[in-house]
């Protein structure tokens, strides 16, 4: 493969800013075999994601969960659960996994905006200096209004629901606060720690609901439901904001618990499962999405 040369193209989720040396960020690369390679971790800091060594081998970088795999000697990367081609295969030295820059538009282009230039990446600001999210930063998370024909909101701590199964997951999932956040968490049974997407998954598995293990696919299914007619057990999705990456990707879940409050796994502000209030500017700011499941008792 030759080295990449000429013409810099810029991969982007908008545009790069007008001056291209204003607040960019460089990774530099270095040649093996002939060709651009780039630290995976000094890569996932640019962007703003975390990046480790995983138990069974792999190299991931996400959010609060694992979007991207990467193995030594492969060529192909997973991302999000989909293969996704690599100009040439991952190496590793040392402690370090590299890949080829070229290679990068191909699985960080929608996120991120950079330009692949001979011997470095450099990745630039969003073009804008804050996004809202879908439905708008200043709007309160709500419970749906009572009906009519006698049905109510669910509660997670209403004594007459306990035959409903979103009041039973709750009552389940609060068993487990305290429980240690871990990126690219092992199975709960293995690990005995959750990221955000494997605590979800884990729990609806028990309610007839099989989730994709990243809160990013798990986004994809569901019924949609807007944030003034939320119920217990909806599960909540979010951006997490970063200078050089898109807040149009889901990067945390959670469970809406009712009364504006959910629970999920993260690092901060505490470590692990916790319980939070999001009617907060931060969370307002970053709702992308809500979905409901059919949950089965």
């Amino acid at each position: 493969m030759k080295k990449q040369s000429g013409t810099v193209k810029i991969h982007s989720s908008g545009q790069a800013p007008a001056d291209l040396n204003e607040g960019r960020h460089v990774v530099k690369a270095r040649t093996i075999h002939n060709t651009d390679y780039v630290a995976l971790d000094e890569v996932s800091k640019a962007v703003g994601y975390n990046g480790k060594w995983l138990k069974d081998g792999s190299y991931g970088i996400g959010d609060y969960d694992v979007a991207y795999k990467f193995r030594t000697g492969d060529s192909t990367a997973v991302m999000r659960e989909k293969a996704v081609k690599l100009p040439a295969p991952a190496v590793k030295e040392g402690n370090r996994l590299f890949v080829p820059s070229a290679g990068l538009g191909d699985w960080l282009g929608k996120e991120a905006a950079f330009s692949v230039e001979p011997g470095q990446v450099s990745f630039f600001p969003k073009p804008t200096a804050k996004e809202t999210g879908e439905t708008g930063a200043t709007l309160d998370f709500k419970d749906k209004l009572p009906k009519a024909e006698g049905k109510f909101r669910v509660k997670a701590n209403a004594d007459n629901q306990t035959d409903n199964p979103a009041y039973s997951l709750l009552e389940k999932a609060k068993k487990y606060i305290g429980v240690k956040y871990d990126f690219g968490a092992e199975p709960y049974s293995q690990s005995g720690k959750f990221d955000c997407s494997s605590f979800t998954n884990y729990l609806f598995s028990q309610y007839g609901v099989n989730l994709p293990r990243t809160a990013d696919d798990q986004a994809q299914l569901g019924k949609s439901v807007s944030r003034d007619e939320l119920q217990a057990g909806d599960l909540l999705f979010f951006y997490v904001p970063g200078r050089f990456k898109s807040n149009n990707k889901v990067g945390h879940v959670g469970i809406y618990m009712g009364d504006g409050n959910m629970i999920h796994s993260c690092p901060e502000p505490k470590d692990g499962v916790q319980i939070t209030d999001i009617n907060k500017p931060f969370w307002k700011e970053t709702f992308l999405s809500a979905k409901r499941f059919d949950l089965k008792g």
